[in-house]
């Protein structure tokens, strides 16, 4: 299954962070910028490892799978990253988290992401 996601980052808007489930896998993909500005990548997976209950409870934790990438405005970038399982949801599956931003002052930019299994 792909996913393409587009999107743009103007005026005060600084960063987009889109959250979904995916089957745990490997995964191939591109970014391209447009408009004029840079753009920042980076995609983060939840461990899903909550513990304990009340006072004792400890949350699971987003870790940056592919570091965050710099791509300047009519360029692509294209890469690779493995999303592994989420614990406590269904199996073979993995909660991911992507993030494109832009620095605050900065010329805005626009995006096109697309992943695909590798």
């Amino acid at each position: 299954m792909s996913t393409s996601v587009s999107g743009e980052l103007h005026s005060w808007d600084t960063e987009d962070k889109l959250q979904m489930g995916r089957q745990a896998r490997t995964y191939n993909y591109r970014v391209t910028a447009s408009g004029g500005g840079t753009l920042r990548f980076k995609v983060e997976h939840f461990t899903g490892d909550e513990l304990g209950v009340g006072a004792d409870f400890v949350p699971g934790k987003w870790i940056t799978i592919e570091e965050r990438i710099k791509i300047e405005s009519g360029h692509t970038t294209s890469g690779s990253f493995t999303l592994p399982e989420t614990r406590n949801v269904q199996e073979g599956m993995g909660t991911m988290r992507l993030t494109f931003s832009r620095g605050l002052g900065t010329k805005g930019v626009d995006y096109d992401f697309f992943m695909e299994p590798a």
